[in-house]
């Protein structure tokens, strides 16, 4: 049985009674040696925190905080990924505004709530722990039922948008396919029956959507996959691009651990950097995430991706330089 397991199941034991266990009963009950349960002992106290006393008198170990205590999810099997997971869900759902989904959602909630305290404790651990969803935008929680109201029922929707690259204000009718929470903030992505393809809306700029009577169209099967998931960021259309770019020793050890494309391909290099190859459409956001880096990445290719990034670069040293 794997170590894990084995803490899981002495954890088990103690959080079922609370009288004391002898070393031996331990060693008969889960079938290991007295040195293997003395070290998961150990474990238990040095790494999770749990109040396991030695009763001289007695003879034996005993657990004297229950199953509420804040590191149970040792005993749930949680792991570190799930645990961060709960939290973020909770997180989440705590920043829809009050209304209608408020009110759909608030079991959800709860529940999630009531698992967080079974695998982590009643403490204020939730006081402790932040999810910090930077720049996010306000979106009218009317505008926001109303789309998801019309994905639930696959219904077409009409709303007035204005974008944030022109100050006209159109009317638009589309079919919504699927809803996004991207970077902070929530995306529609749709088919625009006015340009006949499929198109993204930034939901807080949506105004005044209502539901049509009207069956969605859907597109043929794997158009929209395909439209959607083989590029860069948020943006539509399918990859014909591929950014090459070489990250330093300093930025590499960043690089490495985040996820800046499903089918990125990384080539760690002899002086610790590492080259990732990134399939992209539009550079508008690739250009934004490679200036986070600065001086320590290096855009190889394309010629275009590099000379958008150059310019970037020039105008801002340019900028600063003048303030000198």
């Amino acid at each position: 049985m794997a170590r894990f397991e084995k803490l899981q199941e002495l954890f088990a034991i103690f959080c079922r009674t609370r009288e004391v266990r002898s070393l031996v009963s331990l060693c008969e009950e889960m079938d290991a040696s007295q040195a293997t349960v003395k070290r998961l002992i150990s474990f238990l106290r040095e790494q999770r925190g749990l109040d396991i006393k030695f009763d001289r008198e007695q003879g034996g170990y005993r657990l004297e905080r229950g199953p509420a205590d804040p590191n149970a999810a040792v005993l749930l099997g949680l792991s570190g990924r799930e645990i961060a997971a709960l939290l973020e869900a909770e997180a989440l759902l705590e920043q829809i505004p009050p209304g209608f989904m408020r009110d759909e959602t608030e079991k959800v909630r709860a529940r999630l709530g009531r698992v967080r305290q079974q695998a982590l404790g009643k403490g204020d651990i939730k006081n402790r722990v932040r999810l910090k969803m930077t720049q996010l935008r306000a979106t009218s929680a009317d505008a926001f039922e109303t789309v998801l109201a019309a994905l639930r029922s696959r219904r077409r929707l009409e709303f007035a948008y204005r974008s944030r690259s022109r100050e006209e204000e159109l009317t638009r009718t589309c079919s919504p396919l699927r809803l996004t929470f991207y970077r902070s903030n929530w995306y529609l992505a749709a088919w625009c029956h006015q340009n006949e393809d499929l198109r993204i809306f930034s939901v807080d700029r949506i105004k005044k959507p209502r539901c049509i009577p009207v069956k969605v169209y859907d597109p043929p099967d794997g158009h929209v996959a395909a439209e959607l998931d083989s590029s860069y960021g948020i943006f539509i259309g399918k990859a014909d691009k591929v950014a090459v770019l070489r990250f330093n020793d300093r930025a590499a050890r960043w690089v490495g651990e985040e996820e800046w494309h499903p089918d990125v391909q990384s080539e760690p290099q002899a002086d610790g950097g590492v080259i990732l190859r990134i399939p992209y459409r539009h550079d508008t956001e690739l250009v934004m995430d490679i200036l986070r880096y600065g001086p320590n990445v290096e855009v190889l290719g394309p010629v275009s991706l590099r000379e958008s990034v150059g310019k970037a670069l020039a105008q801002a040293a340019r900028l600063y330089a003048s303030s000198g």
